[in-house]
């Protein structure tokens, strides 16, 4: 595993902007990149962590043209761009003005290259927090179904991922709270990472709320995925299908039709599975009260748990147990 400082030189490998780590006076992981003198003012401060989400705050202005490039590292980027302007170029298949308050998040695969370009006079004042994919997973409990399967650390997905709109007003409102801190220094580290995570709820909160987003045809086994989670993650009172539909932005017709074909059954007959197998493993595990069992995977009544277990696997639960 790499540190730090490694982690911090690859990300800025190939970059005109210069390293530089902040003295003992800031958070610890603070850098700062520095622009070419003789093209740009200003600087980009980033608090940096090998394994959790990195934070970069951007004040920079234009002498003249000039643009930095970045090689990918295989992680997600959520930009809350606040004013000024700058051109992405991610790869040949995306190129973008930035010119409006606007949340952009993109993913930048392994080795592809990112060009920011900035005109002459331009200024440019952005937040923006990265994170390796799977560690999306482990910060929020689910994998965001509105994202590819991306790759974890190793980055090996070719394809670049990119979602804009305007900035919405909590996300200004966190950026703002950020950039004008009223905290005590020694809780800046950690008022740097919890205010890191609430851009990224804030920001995923949008895309999730995107219905033309979320009904793209290549999410259709992301969502079979986030229900089959969402299934798993409350056996004892699981979500209706309509109530998942309208989290996902489709119609309750066309998740039950791609929880069909990918499953065979319907959704209740899923979730009927699911609580069967869940209280085979109860009852195979421990010495687990079969009422307890029961209310473990949605069952009120002990009776219509033992009668559903033996419709399932033909043999009663206390058979089961005793295998």
């Amino acid at each position: 595993m790499i540190n730090t400082d490694e982690f911090v030189r690859r990300l800025n490998d190939g970059s005109r902007f210069r390293i530089e780590r902040a003295d003992g006076r800031e958070a610890t992981g603070t850098y700062r990149l520095l622009p070419p003198v003789e093209h740009a003012l200003g600087q980009v401060v980033g608090y940096f962590d090998y394994e959790k989400p990195c934070l970069t705050i951007r004040k920079l202005q234009a002498k003249d043209e000039f643009h930095d490039d970045e090689l990918g590292l295989g992680r997600m980027v959520f930009l809350l761009h606040l004013s000024g302007s700058r051109r992405i170029e991610l790869g040949s298949a995306h190129q973008h003005e930035l010119t409006t308050p606007t949340l952009a998040v993109f993913y930048q695969p392994r080795g592809l290259n990112k060009r920011s370009v900035w005109t002459r006079g331009a200024n440019e004042l952005s937040l923006s927090v990265g994170v390796w994919p799977d560690r999306l997973s482990s910060l929020f409990g689910f994998y965001p179904i509105c994202f590819p399967n991306f790759s974890g650390l190793d980055g090996d997905k070719a394809e670049a991922f990119w979602y804009s709109r305007p900035l919405p007003y909590a996300l200004m409102s966190a950026a703002e709270q950020l950039l004008n801190p009223s905290i005590h220094p020694l809780l800046s580290k950690s008022h740097i990472s919890i205010k890191s995570q609430e851009l990224l709820c804030l920001s995923l909160s949008t895309l999730l709320s995107d219905g033309e987003l979320l009904s793209r045809s290549d999410l259709a086994l992301n969502r079979v995925e986030h229900v089959k989670t969402m299934v798993d993650a409350n056996l004892n009172n699981p979500p209706s299908l309509a109530e998942l539909a309208t989290t996902l932005g489709v119609s309750t017709q066309d998740l039950s039709d791609e929880l069909r074909k990918e499953t065979g059954i319907s959704y209740a007959q899923y979730i009927t599975e699911r609580r069967m197998k869940r209280a085979r493993l109860l009852l195979e595990g421990a010495d687990t009260p079969l009422k307890r069992v029961a209310y473990e995977v949605g069952y009120a009544h002990a009776s219509n748990f033992c009668t559903a277990f033996k419709r399932q696997f033909a043999t009663t639960p206390k058979g089961a147990r005793g295998r």
